[in-house]
């Protein structure tokens, strides 16, 4: 799996519509989120995402929706070749 497709699903999940995240900070996404345990929550991707970028600009809309959290998990699993 690219880290540009990686960085794309990030996109597409979390509505990310502004942010700079190096290749390396996109591989250490991909360590941290293959690394949680249990339900994962868009929640626990965006603190993850914070705390490797820092801030960044995002949409958000009333209501959860962790439908695209499996497809992400199994990418960020591809993407660090675990």
């Amino acid at each position: 799996m690219s880290t540009e497709n990686f960085k794309k699903e990030l996109e597409s999940t979390l509505l990310i519509t502004n942010w700079t995240p190096t290749e390396g900070n996109l591989q250490e996404i991909s360590q941290r989120i293959s690394k949680l345990k249990g339900d994962v929550s868009k929640t626990d991707v965006k603190g993850i995402v914070h705390n490797v970028v820092g801030s960044y600009e995002c949409v958000e809309i009333e209501g959860v929706d962790n439908t695209d959290l499996t497809t992400l998990l199994r990418m960020a699993t591809k993407t660090t070749g675990k």
